[in-house]
């Protein structure tokens, strides 16, 4: 795939990149030095509460979502405001535009744990939301933890933060580099016995890959299949390049000792991870999403460059037992269908055009529902079929589309 420019646009919007209720949980019970508080997934991303220090030294707790894959504070329109950040104007651009802020970044805390803002950038966005179909204000990134012990336990839906050396280590412990700038951890996988570099990125729900590194896997696998497009974990929001991408599943990584079996993976140029590893604390071939990460209780010791993965139940729900669509979320609450998935050079949705605006699927009005309820509703098992309804040029229609068993 050739790298353009709205690749890299799309790229750049990435890393200031992306249906929860507002509760605001007390810390959490832990070993001296750490707090612990239940997080909530949605589309496998981490969604907790995090407390900002206004400039009058109130607390406005507001949600965020974690990304270790980000350096940057990105902030929604109405918690600039209660923060008083100043910024300059809102180009009249898209949904996923951002200013950056003037004012220094305010002081934050996880409880009892303060967090990293000391020369952090902050971006805002001319909306309720961080970003289209994230339920958060807010994007807490890797550089706010990079002096911490984190503790993300996705089988118990829990997130612990720990001054260092307050943590106990639980499984395999892996190397792991951490710039010490941006905060962005990295480790090294085996894949077909090859070390391969990659970033772990909590912020994407999927794994993508470079296809230099995926092509070469391809040639040992010629017998894989593979698909045209994202979906499911690899629909990262719809961004220009991702229905060009190539949709793959590998039969294992390999992470210290623990195998990682059928992951999806969305290859795409290599000129994407030159510049995410411009972030990184090396070059990196890739990075971990969600769909490998929500099968461990992972610590990352961002402080020390170590990280330990304990194994946790395999997924209830095969990620790409899916309707093959490709959508972006939109400043408005709403979808559109940025491109179909096709499988042996066929779209594998008849019906369905780039460019529609899909108003609901089956009982679910997608209008203001997040990404993770979207994409979660065109699950299912080969065979059964969605109702999907679909705004194009003014018209509705209806499309009953197959779940189809990807790549």
């Amino acid at each position: 795939m050739h790298a353009g420019p709205h690749m890299h646009a799309a790229a750049f919007l990435l890393t200031v990149g992306l249906s929860l209720a507002p509760a605001v949980p007390a810390p959490g019970a832990g070993p001296a030095g750490s707090v612990t508080r239940p997080m909530q997934l949605d589309h496998g991303r981490v969604f907790v509460d995090v407390e900002f220090v206004r400039p009058d030294g109130g607390a406005r707790t507001a949600r965020v979502w974690v990304d270790t894959g980000n350096q940057e504070l990105l902030v929604g329109r109405d918690l600039a405001r209660d923060l008083r950040l100043e910024h300059p104007d809102w180009p009249d651009s898209g949904s996923f535009t951002m200013v950056e802020a003037t004012s220094p970044a305010p002081a934050m805390r996880f409880g009892t744990i303060a967090l990293d803002h000391e020369g952090l950038v902050v971006r805002v966005r001319n909306g309720s939301a961080v970003l289209p179909g994230l339920p958060a204000e807010a994007c807490l990134p890797a550089r706010a933890l990079r002096r911490l012990g984190v503790v993300f336990d996705y089988p118990a839906r829990r997130l612990t933060l720990a001054r260092p050396g307050a943590l106990a280590p639980r499984g395999i412990c892996v190397p792991c580099r951490v710039n010490r700038e941006t905060g962005l951890p990295m480790i090294t996988v085996a894949l077909d016995g090859a070390e391969v570099p990659l970033g772990v990125d909590t912020g994407s729900a999927g794994t993508w890959l470079s296809d230099s590194l995926t092509s070469a896997w391809q040639a040992r696998h010629p017998e894989a299949p593979r698909a045209v497009g994202a979906a499911g974990s690899a629909n990262f929001f719809g961004f220009p390049f991702e229905p060009a991408g190539t949709l793959l599943l590998l039969q294992r990584l390999r992470i210290g000792g623990a195998g990682v079996d059928d992951v999806a993976a969305l290859a795409l140029d290599p000129g994407f991870f030159r510049w995410y590893s411009r972030k990184s604390a090396g070059p990196v071939a890739g990075f971990l999403g969600a769909n490998v990460l929500t099968r461990f209780r992972l610590t990352l010791d961002f402080a020390n460059g170590t990280s330990w993965w304990q194994g946790g139940a395999a997924p209830r729900v095969r990620d790409l037992d899916i309707v093959g669509l490709t959508l972006r979320p939109g400043g408005d609450g709403g979808y559109t269908v940025a491109g179909v998935v096709t499988k042996d050079g066929k779209p594998v949705v008849e019906d369905v055009r780039t460019g529609d605006h899909l108003l609901q699927v089956d009982s679910l009005g997608v209008s203001g529902a997040s990404m993770g309820a979207v994409v979660g509703a065109l699950r299912g098992r080969p065979g059964e079929t969605r109702r999907l309804v679909l705004e194009r040029d003014g018209e509705w229609l209806t499309v009953t589309a197959p779940v189809t068993r990807l790549p």
